[in-house]
């Protein structure tokens, strides 16, 4: 039976092939990044875990400079459309604001602690790679963005004057106790110096925000 060939001049089950060995590659990537928590792999231990060759490899990057950033790509729009489907519904059933803020911090936080092991090491190759560190800004804004959404709105709800100014704020204050806490952006090797435990720090963290965005 002949193989229908496609504009590329591929037949299908080829072009397949490929894409399923392309997926591999990068699903190994991936489960190496949130084992070592660093990008300290060889492409030699990629194409051994999603057994690819090199060869096949390069045929479709141009090194693990790009294989990386198009694994963040994947793995940051996917964070992305959690985040909007999680923070965008969090507090819309609450009593009160105290509490709908407590709601929105909550679910942004489990979001973060819940994906350290895959966003620790784009936070540490950001720092030398200009691609991996503007993509980790356009999700850290996009969140920010939906943060801002869901809190202004549950302010509404119940009455509460919130400005976009202060609700920004009250994000930056959130998001950088909690990158420092869960240690996001540090090496696998590291402990996050956490005084006090998860469920403390969540109650601190709305009772923060609260302060910072009800009236006085």
């Amino acid at each position: 039976m002949s193989l229908r060939r496609s504009v590329s001049g591929l037949s299908e089950p080829q072009q397949q092939r490929s894409r399923d060995s392309f997926a591999k590659v990068r699903a190994a990537a991936r489960d190496l990044l949130r084992e070592r928590g660093t990008a300290q792999f060889s492409l030699a231990e990629v194409s051994a875990r999603a057994d690819v060759s090199i060869g096949a490899i390069y045929g479709r990057v141009a090194g693990k400079a790009e294989l990386l950033r198009i694994v963040q790509s994947e793995e940051f729009d996917r964070l992305d459309r959690e985040t909007e489907e999680r923070i965008g519904e969090a507090g819309a059933e609450a009593a009160d604001f105290a509490a709908g803020t407590a709601q929105i911090v909550s679910a942004y936080a489990e979001i973060l602690r819940s994906n350290r092991d895959v966003l620790s090491p784009f936070f540490l190759l950001g720092v030398d790679d200009g691609a991996i560190l503007a993509r980790g800004r356009q999700s850290g804004d996009a969140g920010q963005a939906v943060f801002v959404r869901a809190l202004r709105g549950c302010a509404e709800r119940h009455g509460v004057e919130l400005s976009v100014r202060t609700a920004e704020w009250a994000f930056e204050i959130f998001y950088s106790l909690c990158v420092r806490y869960l240690g996001l952006g540090v090496a696998a090797t590291a402990t996050p110096d956490g005084a006090y435990g998860w469920d403390e720090l969540l109650e601190r963290l709305a009772h923060t925000v609260y302060l910072v965005t009800a009236p006085a």
